[in-house]
């Protein structure tokens, strides 16, 4: 028997399906586990914007789900 899909967390948020994309990452639908709320996520591509030195640009005030640890350079 096969068990039921396992859902992608991040934070409280639980990942879905792309629902675009570009040219630093993707957008993706995800819910708050919390509250059932839908959301748009946008998933940046780490080493595109690191590569282009645009952290500051994409770097947002801390949030609950944001480990500042893996945003450093020094990899």
């Amino acid at each position: 028997m096969v068990g039921a899909p396992k859902k992608k967390m991040v934070g409280r948020y639980e990942v879905g399906w792309t629902i675009g994309h570009g040219s630093f990452g993707k957008v993706k639908f995800a819910v708050d586990a919390d509250t059932g709320v839908p959301v748009a996520m946008k998933v940046l591509d780490k080493a595109t914007i690191l590569n282009h030195h645009m952290l500051q640009q994409v770097a947002a005030p801390p949030s609950p789900s944001l480990d500042p640890s893996t945003l450093s350079s020094s990899h």
